[in-house]
């Protein structure tokens, strides 16, 4: 890559389904982002688009996966990362793209709501660690053949070996059974 390098914040829309999670060593993805600006145009007292600008974000290591199980085409998003030029020759000629490496990114809930999964790392059998989803959160693995969002726990044992011993108790960030959610929705009199 080349050009001059910084970082950015881009609010837009998936514009293609992240493609498959590859690579040599370090797991990678990437998709298109379609950013539009609006704005009022007190002439003619209507909202309108400008130009629309299209970037492709790329994500690596467990990004990629995360990335790869919650994005699809059409959802609002949120990319902050590092800006670069990437300069390809194609049938026409020298073209230049935008490349955003994803430091950080989420779905845009100003445009609708969602639900948080978080992964657990864990010792692995082969002594690395491996990311798994945590298996008291419905949905975890993102969505289910049929294209809906996931609604059941995990229960895949292809994801890594099972949490034991009570080390989502001991986590403060993890998220509760969701019974327990439940129950501390209900305001106690």
């Amino acid at each position: 890559m080349s050009g001059s390098t910084m970082m950015v914040t881009v609010v837009g829309w998936a514009a293609t389904t992240p493609r498959e999670v590859v690579g040599d060593g370090v797991p990678f993805t990437s998709f298109r982002l379609a950013s539009t600006p609006r704005h009022f145009d007190a002439r003619a007292r209507t909202w309108v688009d400008g130009r629309t600008e299209w970037v492709t974000v790329k994500a690596f290591r467990d990004v990629a996966f995360n990335v790869a199980a919650s994005v699809r085409k059409g959802d609002p998003l949120l990319v902050h990362g590092r800006l670069q030029t990437q300069e390809w020759q194609s049938e026409q000629g020298p073209r230049t793209d935008l490349v955003l490496e994803a430091s950080a990114l989420g779905h845009d809930l100003t445009r609708g709501t969602g639900r948080f999964a978080r992964r657990v790392h864990v010792a692995g059998e082969s002594g690395g660690d491996t990311a798994r989803p945590s298996e008291e959160q419905p949905g975890a693995r993102g969505p289910d053949p049929d294209g809906t969002p996931g609604q059941g726990p995990v229960s895949d044992s292809s994801l890594g070996p099972t949490v034991e011993g009570g080390d989502l108790e001991d986590d403060p960030w993890a998220t509760p059974p969701a019974d327990e959610e439940e129950d501390a929705r209900v305001p106690t009199p």
